[in-house]
């Protein structure tokens, strides 16, 4: 009888170490299965996720004269979105416009908008947006250099960045500021394209709509699509 017993003691134990192998082979079987569906098939990590540049960013170049400038720019039609925080950057306005301009301290710079194609080697586009104490006077130094649009309180463009100043005004007690948005264009551009200027302007403009409507702010007086030019540029 107790042979008996200790036999059927050991069938159980040796069912068990087999349940036990059992189970351990399902669970490396399902892991490989997992980190199979994580690779791009080759062993290599899965390609960063790209998004369409009418998409970007908050859809802030959803409107055709806007994605067709971030097309040009960057030469891609998806991106990449990278070292940016929207919510952050408004956080950080709305902020700024209860102080209002009599503390400097409050007007931080913020990267709106940050992207770079689907080749990882190729120069990066960002928007930087902040709250500012003014904004500054046309200087004819630079004719030539610079072409000056009509939106905001004052718009300019260069072949390398487009910038783009309005008010914020918001109901009482909120005190309003100056807010500046400036469109930076990769390194490595042709710099002899002229057409840079009024795609970087394109795009400056598109950012500092889309900012305005997610402050609600009051008569910004931002021109819709792609800014006019200023008499005199």
């Amino acid at each position: 009888m107790t042979r008996f017993l200790g036999g059927r003691r050991r069938l159980k134990a040796e069912s068990w170490r087999r349940a036990g192998v059992g189970r351990s082979l399902g669970a490396s079987a399902t892991a490989v299965a997992l980190l199979a569906g994580c690779s791009s098939g080759n062993g290599e990590p899965p390609a960063p996720e790209r998004t369409a540049a009418a998409e970007v960013c908050r859809g802030f170049a959803k409107e055709p004269a806007a994605t067709a400038a971030l097309k040009a720019v960057m030469g891609a039609d998806h991106f990449e979105e990278m070292l940016f925080d929207p919510d952050k950057a408004l956080e950080g306005l709305r902020d700024a416009i209860r102080v209002g301009q009599e503390d400097p301290t409050r007007l931080d710079g913020y990267v709106y908008c940050g992207l770079r194609p689907a080749d990882p080697d190729k120069p990066r586009f960002k928007i930087v947006v902040q709250g500012v104490a003014g904004w500054p006077e046309r200087d004819a130094r630079l004719a030539g250099k610079t072409t000056w649009y009509r939106s905001g309180v004052q718009a300019s463009a260069t072949v390398v960045h487009g910038e783009v100043y309005f008010t914020c005004h918001l109901k009482p007690p909120a005190k309003g500021i100056v807010i500046q948005t400036d469109a930076r264009a990769p390194a490595g551009l042709d710099y002899s394209n002229l057409r840079r200027r009024t795609e970087l302007i394109t795009l400056a403009n598109a950012a500092a709509r889309h900012i305005s409507k997610e402050l609600g702010c009051l008569d910004d007086k931002l021109a819709p699509g792609v800014p006019a030019e200023a008499p005199g540029s």
